[in-house]
């Protein structure tokens, strides 16, 4: 094959890779408090080997050698992502590189603990710096606003223009659904499961929900974690995290989303180690994925019938007097809350709009990191009628920021959007879908998404996938849970 040169040279970055997100699991999950500025040296130095090594005179060399080839038209596709990814590390200096990995390191661990003491002081400089070495790092591409040069770093396939054009027409829609569900009543007027839940009965729900979702434990784990997140080791080795309380049941739909990016990640081509072809077409259709199994699959009226018998096994108290349709309606309960992970289908997306406007304004007003609290209880005020008591609750509660993922927010809707069409066109494909979700044969949805997205890589792009991207079918789907 006339890339297997490239293909070779890129494995050994991929084993880099490897070790990286190996370093980070261990970071967020088993590693002692005292050892992060330690880790911060050994991500910044791997870091650094990585960006050296696409970089490198060699691989140009390959690259070049490989567009003077006859190339067929699958190999003309890997060659222009192998360029895209390569322009995006060779426009960024390598001093760059290992000074934003340290301050990511150093930041993380700093809201970690910040946001178990609800103090924003003790946070905020690092959040600053981040600020500061992101817009930078903007200006090392060429895009029409800073914004977009972040942005295209999780998804290229979307500018902010479109995306305001999108949220635009997003919010027009869900505040006249939401509307609806208000005066309708029926998801709102709902009692919630009274709790304590027991944190050992909670953790064999989110693995019978792993097992039942396809995700082979030979290949995976989960654990806990301050935030709940997935990641990919390698397509072998997927390591998910969840967060349980005794006060809810959220660590079910947090598993699940979680879940739903380790199987995209598993389920990649194995032909194509260290390719683009052996990764996720973009951040967007990655939450698409993970927002599929959490929502449309793990709160649809068929899997709230299935899973009643397990949840009244291990959760007998709580669940005693409820049956399958009142648990239908507690898990689509829709009044507004202020945690974004914990968020009904609703009003989720708002609070993502919240953070893509705020980040806008960072990027490309020059809001500052003392101002932000402000704005958020503004924004939260404005539209979810809600403002945050604290910090942890407000600005703090994400991970996001605090790792240097700006630009990543909104393709948690953006995959919610994929996410629809997604469900109107398996609707069609598989007549049964809800007959099978309603018996937990779930094996036939991991199948189609298997092989519709996952087993193509980076071969196609979304709207090969889904089209021209809009939000009717997304709405439609919302419409037709609500019966409103």
């Amino acid at each position: 094959m006339s890339t297997k040169n490239v293909q070779e040279y890129l494995k050994e970055i991929s084993y880099l890779k490897s070790i990286q997100a190996l370093l980070h699991w261990d970071m967020e999950t088993m590693m002692p408090r005292g050892a992060v500025e330690d880790r911060a040296e050994h991500l910044s130095y791997i870091g650094s080997k990585i960006h050296s090594q696409i970089t490198s005179k060699k691989y140009a060399s390959l690259l070049k050698e490989m567009e003077g080839m006859r190339l067929k038209p699958r190999e003309k596709k890997l060659l222009k992502e192998l360029k895209w990814d390569y322009d995006l590390f060779q426009a960024l200096p390598e001093k760059h590189v290992v000074e934003l990995s340290k301050a990511q390191t150093m930041a993380t661990h700093a809201w970690a603990e910040a946001r178990k003491k609800n103090d924003w002081s003790a946070f905020k400089p690092h959040l600053q710096k981040l600020i500061d070495l992101k817009k930078r790092e903007a200006t090392f591409y060429k895009t029409k606003t800073p914004y977009d040069a972040l942005i295209r770093l999780h998804d290229k396939e979307f500018s902010s223009a479109e995306i305001d054009s999108l949220f635009g027409d997003l919010k027009k829609g869900l505040l006249k659904l939401s509307h609806a569900v208000k005066k309708d009543g029926s998801f709102v007027k709902v009692k919630n499961l009274k709790g304590p839940f027991d944190i050992n009965a909670q953790k064999k729900l989110s693995a019978y929900a792993v097992e039942l979702c396809g995700l082979p434990a030979s290949h995976s784990r989960l654990d806990e974690s301050v935030h709940p997140f997935s990641i990919n080791i390698s397509p072998l080795d997927q390591r998910i995290t969840t967060r349980y309380t005794t006060e809810n049941l959220d660590s079910l739909s947090s598993t699940m989303h979680e879940v739903g990016h380790a199987l995209y990640e598993h389920n990649l081509p194995r032909e194509w180690a260290g390719t683009p072809f052996q990764e996720a077409i973009s951040l967007s259709v990655h939450e698409s994925q993970s927002r599929f199994w959490e929502n449309v699959v793990g709160r649809s009226r068929a899997f709230c019938h299935f899973i009643h018998p397990k949840m009244k096994e291990l959760f007998p108290a709580a669940m005693k007097g409820v049956n399958e349709e009142a648990l239908y309606h507690i898990f689509n309960k829709s009044v507004p809350g202020m945690i974004r992970v914990e968020e009904c289908e609703l009003y989720y997306n708002f609070h993502i709009i919240i953070r893509y406007e705020i980040e806008e304004m960072i990027f490309n007003q020059g809001l500052k990191a003392a101002d932000i609290p402000a704005i958020w209880n503004e924004k939260y005020k404005e539209y979810l009628g809600l403002t945050p008591k604290t910090y942890a609750e407000g600005l703090m509660q994400d991970s996001h920021w605090a790792g240097g993922a700006f630009g990543y927010f909104p393709t948690y809707t953006l995959g919610n959007l994929i996410s629809g069409t997604i469900y109107q066109k398996m609707k069609k494909d598989m007549p049964n879908f809800k007959k099978d979700v309603g018996n937990g044969k779930l094996g036939k949805i991991g199948e189609y998404l298997k092989e519709n997205i996952h087993s193509k890589g980076r071969s196609v792009d979304a709207k090969d996938i889904v089209g021209k991207l809009d939000v009717k079918d997304y709405l439609n789907y919302l419409t037709e849970k609500f019966e409103v």
